[in-house]
């Protein structure tokens, strides 16, 4: 089976070579002596140059591919951003949006790293927002070898899955405990306080993506899904509690469903307000230190102008679910959702899973603790055989062994 597998695999290889040889069989026939009798117009005349010409081919087709690859993603990067820059600036009022390019003389107010895979920009300076993050991430266009091997490679293997394929804005808007209704008016010195209110998770998720999202994000793995009429049926709510189900609409305008979720079907992945980390705590320390309140805003890449005004809408949605939450918690007015009570089940819920957290750790733990144990033991027998004790030391363990054997048969014989 060996052979016939390497069969298949070198004889093409081995004729490919042989017709590129071929190519050139006249010249490669011809003596030393015929060779240096002709010019060097005439060697470049007599030579063929068929498969220079194709290498050259290739490289100026995967030049035309990178540069296609390129502005293909600035292109798509450009729309959104400049979409998303207007609107952070003129709707909601951000005081600084963007951020100059790292790159001397260009006017791009977003990020373009990892050869041109990852853009990023910004917004902050706002009552009730710390600042707004915005993530994009496409695939490499400009690298269409490995695209296409990727793509293979998950059609042919359904179980690898490669995240450079994966397409998505990602927005993250965090919360800074600090109300002002204007201008003028004078903020609060709370926030440490205000922020503490924010410790739950309650998402909205599109189906499509509610199991395999699952996986991906912890903070949602720790949720209860729930069908709820109150939202389209595309979606699901995924909360930690189902009592806080209804934050969101709570804080947003009565058409929120109809002039946003509804018409955001093919775009929107999720939205979760949450405060726990995107990747499992390795202890209870790690877990204390990861808590960050922010809603997350994870949606497919805006292919119209109609899905770049639903991005604009669901990130003004979510701002202003924070301005209504953080106005109704300075101000103490309202019925509010988030009740002491509720962050106090909630909580209970955490201390479940920090226990587990911690004793996944320590399980972890010992069995580094047995393998640094074990590593010690074979260093410590290598050191002993380089001097010879190790030798000697089984000689004298042998012997006590047979000591022992010949005493317990004494034993018997004196019982006997």
């Amino acid at each position: 089976t060996q052979v016939t597998m390497f069969e298949v695999i070198l004889d093409p290889l081995t004729s490919l070579m042989e017709r590129i040889n071929n190519f050139n069989a006249p010249y490669n026939a011809l003596s030393i002596e015929e060779q240096q009798a002709m010019s060097l117009f005439q060697r470049i005349r007599f030579y063929n140059w068929t498969f220079e010409m194709y290498c050259g081919l290739f490289v100026l087709a995967l030049y035309i591919a990178y540069q296609y690859g390129v502005s293909a993603n600035v292109s798509i990067a450009d729309k959104v951003f400049n979409s998303l820059h207007v609107y952070l600036k003129n709707e909601l009022k951000f005081a600084r949006v963007g951020l100059t390019s790292l790159k001397s003389g260009s006017p791009k107010l977003y990020l373009d790293q990892h050869l041109h895979t990852w853009f990023s920009s910004f917004a902050t300076g706002r009552s009730s927002i710390d600042c707004i993050n915005v993530k994009v991430h496409l695939k490499p266009r400009n690298n269409p070898v490995s695209l296409c091997i990727e793509y293979f490679l998950s059609y042919i293997f359904a179980a690898f899955t490669y995240e450079d394929l994966d397409e998505y804005v990602e927005v993250e808007i965090k919360p800074n405990g600090v109300y002002v209704s204007n201008e003028n008016a004078n903020a609060n010195n709370n926030k440490s306080e205000i922020l503490k209110n924010f410790k739950f998770v309650t998402s909205i998720v599109n189906k499509t993506i509610m199991d395999t999202i699952r996986i991906d994000r912890y903070f949602l793995s720790l949720t209860h899904v729930t069908e709820n009429d109150k939202i389209p049926k595309e979606y699901v709510f995924m909360s930690e509690v189902n009592q806080i189900n209804d934050f969101i609409y709570k804080y947003t305008k009565g058409s929120f469903n109809d002039e946003v979720l509804k018409k955001s079907t093919k775009l929107l992945q999720f939205i979760s307000f949450t405060d726990l980390p995107d990747l499992r705590p390795m202890d209870g320390k790690s877990w204390t230190a990861s808590l960050s309140p922010r809603c997350v805003i994870r949606t497919n890449i805006p292919t119209s102008s109609q899905d770049l005004e639903l991005l604009n809408k669901l990130i003004g949605s979510m701002v202003e679910v924070y301005d209504n939450f953080t106005r109704e918690l300075v101000q103490k007015t309202g019925n509010v959702v988030i009740t002491p009570d509720v962050l106090k089940k909630i909580n209970n819920l955490r201390q479940g899973e920090i226990t587990r957290v911690e004793k996944i750790a320590n399980h972890y733990a010992m069995e580094l603790a047995m393998e640094e144990k074990k590593e010690q033991i074979k260093e410590k027998r290598r050191e002993l055989k380089k001097t010879g004790e190790l030798q000697s030391n089984e000689q004298k363990m042998r012997e006590k062994r047979e000591r022992r054997q010949r005493n317990k048969q004494k034993q018997k014989m004196t019982s006997q």
